[in-house]
């Protein structure tokens, strides 16, 4: 008999079953999305700790409380005066003088300016005006205040100084030669003072012929034709004043004659006196004047002339009456010889208002 053995069945073993793949996709996805999520949320907290500040201030400012927040308000700066000046440090009476005031604001705003006086009067407006002075010499103050609408004043005063200004006064004027060759040339030399210590300034000018140089003492270059000319002298100081004198040089083929000195004497009066080339005489006094030849061919005509006051003459002698008031005069003789030579002579006077000069 035969027996079978049957061998126990061994039982299918069970394979791991695998996930499906959008299953391990959706975790991948999900996991990126944390990550994302943590660096998003580290990003925003920097960057309210870098602003916390303004944040803070923001949420305070824009957060309702029950208490009332005071508003921030700016003080006002006043102006400030950086000068006041007058357009000249010298003012005669009844003259109009520019002051001008400069001012400045730091907060911009529009400034007005009130002025005053105590003498003399004020024309215009705003930070420039015109000032009138008195009749009268004298220091005077001029003041102003400067409002910037919002509070904000400043004050300045200035002195301004009323004195008349004294013209320059000519103390000579010589040429070195009394009568030149044509086209030859001769020295000329001034001098002058100012009794208000003023610096003054020298203008020549000739009625022909060329100038050369300036300042007190030129050289001048006759003209070729012959004739008697003049050369002038304008004497200026910085404030207005000034005086002129001319002297007379010949022009002439031959010689002409040579004068001396000029004798002058008063007429029944002692205010006359001599310095520094000039005859100083009263205002309404009188004066003979004789030209005196010392070389040349006779006989002389006399020629007179004056540039102030009253002249008479006959031949080498004039009389001269001084006018009334002050300043200088000029007495001028052209001397012609018989061959038709002239040299022409001056004297310099100067008329003085007040005795206490003689």
């Amino acid at each position: 008999m035969t027996s079978t053995v049957e061998e126990p069945q061994k039982e299918p073993k069970e394979e791991p079953q695998k996930e499906p793949q959008d299953k391990k996709s959706g975790k991948s996805q999900r996991k990126t999305a944390i990550i994302v999520g943590l660096v998003c949320v580290g990003v925003v907290a920097a960057v309210v700790a870098m602003n916390s500040d303004r944040l803070s201030v923001h949420s305070a400012a824009s957060t309702p409380t029950g208490q009332q927040v005071e508003a921030t308000t700016t003080p006002n700066t006043a102006p400030v005066i950086l000068s006041v000046t007058p357009a000249t440090d010298r003012i005669q009476p009844l003259d109009q003088c520019q002051v001008i005031c400069e001012a400045e604001d730091d907060d911009g705003d529009t400034l007005t300016y009130a002025w005053t006086t105590g003498q003399g009067d004020i024309s215009g407006e705003g930070a420039t005006v015109e000032w009138a002075a008195p009749d009268t010499e004298g220091i005077f103050r001029v003041s102003v205040t400067v409002d910037d609408g919002n509070g904000g004043t400043a004050e300045f005063s200035t002195s301004l100084r009323v004195k008349n200004n004294y013209a320059p006064e000519i103390q000579s004027l010589t040429a070195f030669d009394e009568w030149v060759l044509p086209g030859a040339s001769t020295y000329v030399s001034s001098s002058a003072t100012d009794a208000d210590g003023d610096a003054v300034t020298f203008e020549w000018d000739a009625t022909a012929g060329e100038i050369i140089g300036e300042g007190d003492s030129i050289i001048w270059i006759a003209p070729a034709e012959e004739g008697s000319y003049r050369v002038t002298v304008r004497v200026l100081d910085s404030y207005g004043g000034e005086e002129s004198r001319e002297v007379p040089i010949s022009v002439t083929q031959g010689t002409a004659p040579e004068l001396g000195r000029f004798v002058v004497k008063p007429i029944n009066h002692g205010m006359l006196d001599f310095k520094d080339g000039v005859w100083d005489i009263f205002q309404g006094r009188s004066c003979t004047v004789k030209c005196m030849v010392v070389e040349g061919e006779e006989p002389f005509t006399y020629t007179w002339t004056t540039d102030w006051g009253t002249l008479t003459a006959e031949g080498d002698i004039a009389t001269w009456e001084a006018p009334i008031g002050k300043g200088p005069a000029t007495i001028t003789v052209d001397v012609t010889d018989v061959n038709g030579n002239t040299t022409t002579g001056t004297v310099l006077m100067y008329v003085e208002t007040c005795t206490c000069r003689f």
